[in-house]
């Protein structure tokens, strides 16, 4: 089993398993280039499924409610969508909880902007 079938299969919910896994389908046809690997890990923290190009431009993290995607570099987005939410000094994060209400127009600009600033 690969890291990410055990993080599928330890970590996500059954119910939400179908959004990280759209995303996952999404993250390869518009950014083929980026690569994937768990980040992290310690005794008190799970670790993470992220994306990288140069550096990590997304993670992947499930809670009991949703899919939380946390975007490295999210404060400098345009978000045009007013989907992204956090106050931090780079990072911003997107929340899903059923597949239904994925936006896949919000997220396909996110992943852009995402590999455009990680090339900077």
């Amino acid at each position: 089993m690969t890291d990410f079938e055990t993080f599928l299969d330890q970590r996500v919910s059954p119910d939400h398993r179908a959004i990280v896994k759209h995303f996952c389908d999404q993250m390869a046809q518009a950014v083929p280039e980026a690569t994937q690997r768990m980040r992290g890990g310690t005794e008190k923290y799970f670790s993470v499924h992220v994306y990288r190009v140069n550096r990590d431009i997304v993670a992947i993290s499930p809670t009991k409610t949703g899919i939380t995607f946390s975007f490295t570099y999210g404060a400098q987005f345009d978000d045009p969508h007013g989907l992204l939410t956090g106050s931090g000094k780079h990072s911003r994060t997107i929340k899903v909880s059923k597949l239904d209400n994925y936006p896949n127009e919000a997220m396909a600009h996110y992943m852009r902007q995402a590999v455009q600033l990680d090339l900077v």
